[in-house]
């Protein structure tokens, strides 16, 4: 695996923000042992990383998908682990994704509040659920319409489920743009598209979300850190692609 693409957006005694390309796992689990975000953490920073999480997952607070890409805060030691958590759970800390989804959501800005929990018949995968789960809320707004084709969104997440972004917009019938696992078939979308764009489409090996802002308080510091991530270059040849339509 070559980590050559991984970028340190920011770092100082405390913490690093950097951003993660797609086609990563953040830490080892059963599909993936090897060739993770932590390896290259514990390679680079040794034992110099918070450990509240497990030695398999040092410095890691908070996570992305494999095929997400963009911005992670990394803690280096139990202290500020323990200050950005709590952050997390009061909803201090500001996240916004970019998603390219299919055709065009019911209301140009709203919100999804609806609870998360495993799927009952795949464990592998989310399902929303209207009693019980665990409560999942985000804010999304309509960046750009394409011809009712495709829609590029902004995501707000005020809490962190796992696959939530993608869980909540697949149930509202405008699952992510190369989502395999919550992907629905839209082909019927391209059938009046230019045969270079629906091949584009169909040929993406990643999901369209991509966390590209972040903002937060430094627990330690006591000043605002604002980061941001350009779109990597198969997100924005997409784009390119959409708007052709």
């Amino acid at each position: 695996m070559c980590y050559k693409n991984i970028k340190i957006l920011y770092e100082d005694k405390e913490l690093i923000v950097l951003d993660k390309p797609s086609d990563l796992v953040v830490h080892p689990g059963a599909g993936q042992k090897n060739e993770t975000l932590v390896d290259f953490l514990k390679k680079k920073y040794k034992n110099n990383l918070s450990d509240i999480s497990g030695k398999d997952r040092p410095g890691i607070v908070h996570r992305l998908d494999k095929d997400t890409s963009g911005l992670l805060i990394i803690a280096k030691n139990n202290n500020i682990h323990k200050l950005l958590q709590s952050q997390f759970k009061k909803r201090e800390i500001n996240r916004l994704y970019y998603a390219v989804v299919w055709g065009l959501l019911n209301k140009n800005n709203g919100t999804f509040n609806m609870n998360i929990g495993r799927n009952p018949k795949n464990r592998k995968k989310f399902s929303v659920f209207n009693s019980g789960g665990k409560t999942a809320i985000t804010k999304y707004k309509l960046i750009k319409n394409f011809s009712n084709v495709a829609s590029l969104i902004e995501c707000k997440l005020l809490t962190g489920r796992t696959h939530q972004i993608r869980v909540h917009l697949s149930s509202a019938g405008n699952s992510i743009l190369g989502d395999k696992k919550y992907g629905k078939n839209k082909s019927k979308l391209l059938k009046n598209v230019d045969k270079s764009v629906s091949e584009y489409i169909n040929s993406l090996e990643r999901q369209a979300l991509h966390a590209y802002y972040l903002s937060f308080i430094h627990p330690i510091k006591k000043e605002k850190i604002e980061i941001k991530s350009e779109l990597p270059s198969n997100i924005s040849s997409l784009i390119d692609k959409l708007n052709s339509i």
